[in-house]
């Protein structure tokens, strides 16, 4: 039976009979600041390089997410640019997007997810994606840095399986998941790849995907090149990620990418989160309505789609369509 994401692109289309290219947004992507108690090599983020500016006030994120469940969003995802359970506001967070009736996708490194934080994720309903790329204790200090402990994780994974387990059912034909791992593969831990699938058994959901040269991960690529498979090699043998969906026009894409709004911690709103030059044509929070950025962001998404030969599913995974793109956005060459 094919396993399936709750709050997915696939799950809205197969178990909630929702047809997305009758709508235009259905995911927001939601940034807490850049506070994390890791320092992974694969970070898309420069934690330790980034200045941080001033982020949202708790009211300016609780007036977003109402604004976007007005826009007709149904999925929010707090993905970065920090690690969420460090955020002192996060259980405020979650307690208004489950009163509203949308679901929460959160990704979080579990080091902080303890019995009683879990209890409070399942309790509200939240999607929990947990990054985890090797079981191997001192590859896991290697890769994550900062105060990584193995061993804690994966206490914590196994007692959140033990509640997560409860939610799993079956509907159309799948199976659905509330609780995810999430691998970033590479040349020096594709071994760990059966393994961490092994490991995920029958209770949680195995997702993994080829590393991406952004940020912190640029700086290591070295590191990830070490090993006996190439990343081309890699890449045909990972099936494809839980985030496909499909354009208006039929090509396989992103879904958070096509019918995402993505805002930053600071309110900006960007094309995608390594489009930080589209936020001059897009605007701020504090400064439009939701409804305005949005309408601006699928405009761009449009331009960038129709003039940039987009090859593949992801903008970061096409460097040079993005690069020319990016060039252009600099440039001031784009009008919308």
């Amino acid at each position: 039976m094919e396993q399936i994401v709750k709050g997915t692109s696939n799950y809205f289309e197969n178990i909630e009979n929702i047809n997305l290219k009758d709508h235009d947004t259905v995911f927001l992507m939601l940034s807490i600041p850049p506070h994390c108690n890791y320092r992974c090599k694969k970070c898309f983020n420069s934690l330790d390089s980034k200045k941080i500016k001033k982020s949202l006030s708790l009211d300016d994120v609780l007036k977003i997410i109402k604004e976007a469940k007005e826009l007709g969003v149904k999925s929010i995802n707090i993905l970065g640019e920090g690690e969420p359970l460090v955020y002192k506001n996060i259980k405020k967070i979650v307690e208004y997007i489950d009163e509203l009736g949308m679901i929460l996708t959160m990704a979080t490194n579990a080091r902080m997810l303890d019995k009683d934080m879990a209890d409070f994720l399942y309790k509200h309903n939240v999607v929990v994606g947990i990054s985890l790329d090797t079981l191997d204790e001192k590859e896991y200090i290697e890769y994550c840095r900062g105060n990584a402990d193995l061993k804690e994780v994966l206490k914590n994974i196994n007692y959140l399986r033990k509640l997560y387990s409860k939610n799993i059912y079956k509907k159309n034909g799948y199976k659905v998941y509330q609780l995810l791992i999430h691998s970033t593969i590479a040349s020096n831990n594709y071994e760990q790849m059966e393994k961490l699938k092994d490991f995920c058994g029958d209770d949680i959901y195995f997702d993994c995907q080829l590393i991406s040269a952004v940020g912190d991960a640029k700086k290591n690529i070295s590191s990830f090149k070490k090993g006996k498979k190439t990343f081309k090699e890699i890449q045909k043998e990972i099936k494809p990620p839980m985030i496909l969906s499909k354009t208006k026009d039929g090509e396989t894409i992103c879904g958070l990418f096509y019918y995402g709004i993505f805002i930053g911690y600071t309110g900006d709103v960007i094309l995608d989160a390594s489009i930080e030059e589209s936020l001059k044509y897009l605007g701020n929070t504090k400064k439009l309505s939701l409804k305005e950025l949005n309408d601006r962001r699928i405009k761009l998404r449009d331009i960038y789609l129709q003039g940039y030969n987009l090859s593949g599913y992801c903008p970061i995974r096409d460097k040079k369509s993005l690069n020319k793109f990016k060039k252009d956005l600099k440039d001031n060459k784009i009008k919308i």
